[in-house]
């Protein structure tokens, strides 16, 4: 993003949901591009301050959760890339009996009180947070993704992977009027794990195709060099491959 109204120079803005930790992917691009200042915040609901040209106020990119059975197409308004699915968990009180346990399936909690769900891809931050504090007071038990409850840093609440439940999915998100920005296709590309000798900018230009006469012309040069081949030969090599065969 160009703000040239504060004559700063590109710079990009990254915005991420609850859960998300992209100081990795912020480190890489400082790395590999110093030139253009990054910046990350974290907010409820990202789309909202999507910029929707180089130079708007808001986000460039940002990282968004959604179901984990969506479909891989982009959501309306939005150019987006799958990233990984999160893995899920249960969330209790501190003292309760699961915290004994690894990992637990439905099955290993039937019989226990549970709260009302909270969808974790539309509820606010603080919907979610409040929801924790029910499980806190030892109301009930709440799924949420394992990133978002450990983001939340509750002493009073323990969580664990909960399998065979409905998961949620994250991906990195852009305005299609923003498509080909340079910018943001780096760093999705940094995302995604291209490095820097991979990256479309440092890959060289792919070799220009032959037309049909090009091919034909290869083809005629190939036969001339192998008629001149055999033309060179001495009846003595001849007759010596005959006697051979």
């Amino acid at each position: 993003m160009t703000d040239h109204s504060a004559g700063t120079g590109p710079r990009l803005r990254v915005g991420f949901v609850p859960g998300v930790q992209p100081d990795k992917w912020l480190t890489r691009w400082r790395e590999r591009r110093p030139d253009v200042p990054v910046s990350a915040r974290r907010v409820g609901d990202p789309r909202s301050g999507l910029a929707q040209s180089s130079g708007d106020h808001g986000f460039d990119v940002l990282f968004l959760r959604e179901p984990g059975d969506a479909p891989r197409s982009a959501p309306p308004g939005l150019l987006r890339v799958p990233l990984y699915t999160e893995t899920m968990a249960v969330l209790a009180e501190k003292d309760h009996p699961l915290a004994a346990f690894a990992t637990l399936t439905p099955a290993d909690l039937e019989g226990e009180r549970w709260l009302d769900p909270v969808d974790a891809v539309s509820a606010s931050i603080d919907e979610v947070s409040g929801a924790v504090d029910v499980v806190a007071a030892g109301a009930g038990l709440l799924v949420l993704p394992l990133p978002y409850a450990r983001s939340l840093s509750r002493r009073d609440v323990v969580e664990r992977p909960l399998e065979g439940v409905r998961a949620t999915r994250m991906g990195i998100a852009w305005s299609p009027a923003r498509e080909g920005d340079e910018l943001i296709d780096e760093f999705v590309g940094i995302v995604r794990g291209r490095t820097a000798s991979t990256s479309r900018g440092g890959a060289e230009a792919p070799a220009a195709k032959r037309n049909a006469r090009d091919k034909a012309a290869a083809k005629a040069g190939a036969r001339s060099q192998r008629g001149a081949q055999v033309a060179g030969r001495s009846p003595r090599d001849t007759g010596r491959r005959r006697r051979r065969r």
